[in-house]
């Protein structure tokens, strides 16, 4: 085949694997899914058992074919992006494998296992194809503008919206298993959007609200309205998620973000910041006001000796770090961290789940190596960004991509989605080819 035909061909297939890449980031929330294998085992949630294909998972597959495609018609050479996070990528994905060893399920780590390898690819594909941000930060605005608006919907309704055909759960405050606050004998609904639960569908409307305040802060003037206006209809949509670890976390990364540039003396985008904060809080008043016993119950709820989730936490905690002892070597499986608190903990107070804090459930699950991998991919970042500050906090994309897995990492304090559930993995995964992304393209100082 020439050169002249090649070429084109080539192109063809790279632009197709760039729009799956878009419709992958855009369903990272959904739970839409087809259950491939049921491997229920009771009282385990299903949910950490079962063989799933999730929406996002279909796109990247496609994403994964028509770049493979593109490759075999025009061979090219592949960069790896940081030459850390890329060796502790491969380091985590093999020592994922390397647990089914000694997994309490060795089929359902492979699984797992095999799902890791197709993240390293995700990564690949950020560092080697996404020549402008703009293919990442324009799917994310769709993809939180969406879910925004079903989770504002479903909050006022107090009830789902009829659309289980896209995934979407039954919600009834009333019904048991539904999350719900609970103020003066109320039960209220927390908003799902299309997600699995409402901690989820938080944290991702909160990685997507740093990308737009990072697009508002940064981005030319169309580029920075568009982002404002995408993040105003976000905000509350995050807030009635009533996830704290959401808020947490963007509170977090958004002040990381004030921070440098007040520091830096940079006032036209400090004012940006200052406009955008007045307005969100106009914005999002309403709700807060009609709502504020809702907000106070949830603000107070910190003390682990009278909340309930707060002592489920503490108590998994516990029973986390006892596995990780007995199994450190190369821990109890990957995906399998449910089933070995049923094993070990045949008589459990709480549901079977895994602990509230991601790098704990990592070391159970894949032991010391896995475990020292993922502490080093949630460490480098930050001393990367220490030692060359005076760079780093003087380019756009280094500073957003930095204060997006800043986000991620205070979510993992408080929850294990980003290292366990689809979504979360997507959204971390895609944290660290951004970061990849920002290190290979930024400007030399």
């Amino acid at each position: 085949m020439s050169a002249i035909i090649e070429l084109p061909i080539s192109r063809f297939f790279q632009s197709v694997s760039r729009f799956f890449f878009a419709l992958t980031i855009f369903l990272i929330p959904f739970r839409w899914r087809m259950e491939v294998w049921p491997r229920a085992t009771v009282p385990v949630y299903a949910d950490y058992t079962n063989f799933q294909i999730f929406a996002a998972d279909i796109a990247l597959l496609y994403m994964l074919v028509f770049w493979a495609a593109s490759l075999i018609v025009n061979p090219r050479k592949l960069k790896a992006g940081s030459v850390f996070i890329w060796l502790f990528l491969v380091g985590l994905t093999v020592s994922g494998w390397v647990s089914v060893l000694g997994s309490e399920d060795p089929i359902l780590s492979r699984y797992h296992a095999a799902r890791f390898v197709f993240l390293l690819f995700f990564y690949l594909f950020i560092v080697n194809e996404i020549e402008n941000p703009a293919w990442l930060l324009v799917p994310v605005g769709f993809q939180i503008l969406f879910q925004s608006v079903i989770a504002i919907a479903q909050s006022q309704a107090q009830f789902s919206l009829g659309l289980t055909a896209l995934g979407e759960l039954a919600l009834d405050p009333q019904r048991s298993g539904v999350s719900v606050i609970l103020s003066n004998g109320q039960r209220f609904l927390r908003s799902y959007g299309l997600s699995d639960h409402p901690n989820i569908l938080g944290g991702c409307l909160a990685f997507g609200l740093i990308l737009m305040l990072a697009v508002t802060l940064y981005g030319r003037r169309r580029q920075s309205l568009l982002a404002s206006l995408v993040f105003l209809i976000a905000f509350p949509a995050m807030l009635m998620t009533f996830s704290r670890s959401a808020w947490i976390s963007f509170f977090a990364a958004g002040s990381f973000l004030v921070m440098v540039e007040t520091l830096a003396q940079r006032w036209d985008v400090v004012r940006r910041a200052a406009i955008l904060g007045v307005l969100s809080l106009l914005v999002a008043m309403p709700f807060i006001q009609k709502n504020i016993s809702l907000f106070q119950s949830r603000a107070a709820s910190g003390n682990v000796s009278t909340d309930e989730p707060m002592k489920e936490r503490a108590y998994l905690l516990n029973a986390g770090n006892l596995i990780f002892v007995e199994h450190s070597a190369i821990g109890i499986g990957l995906g399998a961290s449910a089933l070995a608190m049923k094993r070990h903990f045949p008589e459990f107070p709480v549901n079977y789940q895994p602990p509230h804090y991601a790098l704990l459930t990592a070391a159970m699950e894949t032991g010391l190596p896995g475990g020292a991998f993922y502490l080093l991919l949630g460490l480098t970042p930050f001393l990367m960004f220490a030692l060359k500050w005076k760079t780093y906090s003087s380019q756009p994309i280094m500073v957003g991509s930095f204060a997006l897995l800043l986000a991620m990492t205070v979510v993992g304090f408080f929850d294990y989605y980003t290292w366990l559930y689809a979504a979360g993995r997507m959204w971390q995964w895609l944290g660290w080819g951004l970061w990849s992304f920002a290190i290979s393209t930024r400007e030399p100082a």
